[in-house]
């Protein structure tokens, strides 16, 4: 179990005690590969809203057809700003790797679980904190 519970002091602990070095390697490499896939996704809508008929569709056109070019650039914007805070997110559990803190709940310092890891790589909080997190903020 981590030391502390400020992520920029904890000093380096093994894995949880239910999550072997295998593991934690398969799950790093899992976390590089999405972050290679959304880098991709990244430069890929990047392209798109660069596009000559984005850009064309971004001049001033009136009515249904401006509106629509707009939509469809809003929706690649969010869908940008979806994937950057995955990125994030995948980078941050790539840190706590390499400090020594991964599998560890950042609220409560407990294990967060191998089957939750192995489907949320980038999970930061066991199952209880992510739950009181919702319920604080109304979801």
């Amino acid at each position: 179990m981590p030391q502390t519970q400020t992520p920029s002091r904890q000093t380096v602990s093994p894995p949880p005690p239910d999550l072997t070095d295998q593991e934690v390697a398969r799950l790093k490499a899992m976390l590089k590969a999405r972050i290679r896939e959304l880098s991709e996704q990244d430069s890929d809508l990047r392209a798109r809203l660069a596009s000559p008929p984005s850009a064309k569709a971004n001049t001033f056109v009136a009515g249904t057809e401006g509106a629509m070019a707009a939509e469809a650039d809003d929706e690649v914007i969010a869908l940008l700003q979806h994937e950057q805070a995955e990125l994030v997110a995948a980078q941050h559990a790539l840190e706590r790797i390499d400090n020594g803190v991964y599998g560890y709940c950042m609220e409560c310092g407990v294990s967060i679980g191998l089957a939750r890891l192995e489907v949320l790589p980038d999970a930061q909080l066991c199952v209880d904190c992510q739950d009181m997190m919702e319920h604080r903020k109304g979801r």
